[in-house]
């Protein structure tokens, strides 16, 4: 005669079944531990790591309102940097360039300075220039939004931390002598595209 199998019970399927589960929960929980930890430096540098806000305010301007070109441009400015999240944060130097539709009309260094964590710092600034010639339509054009009251100029800032620069873009409307805004300033720094929808915890 053929042999048989020997028969299986109920309560043997049932082990196995319940061994084969708790195999399948065991590399879960190894390749959810991985991935955590693979992840971890990503999300540190994306959601902790912050990268510092940016304000600027121009205090007074000079040398814009020139009847005829070349200009000599004076501009007293305050940096305010605000430290959300991260260490201390330390810049060697730093350049500020003043622009109007585009041209240099002034330009200048910032000075060393370092940010506590959650601190805020106002770092001063001046740019200024000699001798600038813009076209005479541009000229005109300034001459005209003097005139009626505000002018429309843009500051790029470039700040080193080490051998990583920070670049930013800010605005500013100068009304007469009066101080601008304070208004925020544009940082381009990888973070930056998730810093603004993280949580309020975080930042």
């Amino acid at each position: 005669m053929k042999p048989q199998p020997p028969p299986i019970h109920g309560d043997d399927i049932a082990k196995k079944s319940r061994a084969a589960k708790a195999a399948r929960r065991e590399k879960l929980t190894v390749l959810y531990f991985l991935l955590a930890l693979a992840s971890t430096p990503f999300v540190y540098y994306v959601f902790f790591d912050l990268p510092l806000k940016f304000y600027v305010q121009t205090i007074n301007a000079q040398g814009l309102d020139a009847a005829a070109p070349p200009l000599s441009t004076i501009f007293n400015m305050t940096l305010q940097a605000s430290n959300r999240r991260a260490p201390r944060r330390c810049y060697r130097h730093g350049e500020a360039v003043v622009r109007y539709a585009g041209f240099t009309v002034a330009a200048g260094r910032t000075r060393v300075f370092c940010v506590g964590a959650r601190d805020a710092l106002d770092v001063p600034v001046v740019a200024w220039a000699d001798g600038v010639t813009l076209p005479k339509s541009l000229h005109d054009r300034m001459a005209a939004e003097q005139r009626a009251g505000s002018v429309e100029l843009e500051v790029d800032v470039k700040l080193f931390d080490g051998m990583k620069p920070t670049w930013m873009w800010c605005k500013v409307t100068m009304r007469g002598a009066e101080p601008s805004d304070v208004t925020p300033c544009r940082v381009f720094a990888p973070q930056n595209w998730v810093s603004d929808i993280a949580p309020r915890w975080m930042q």
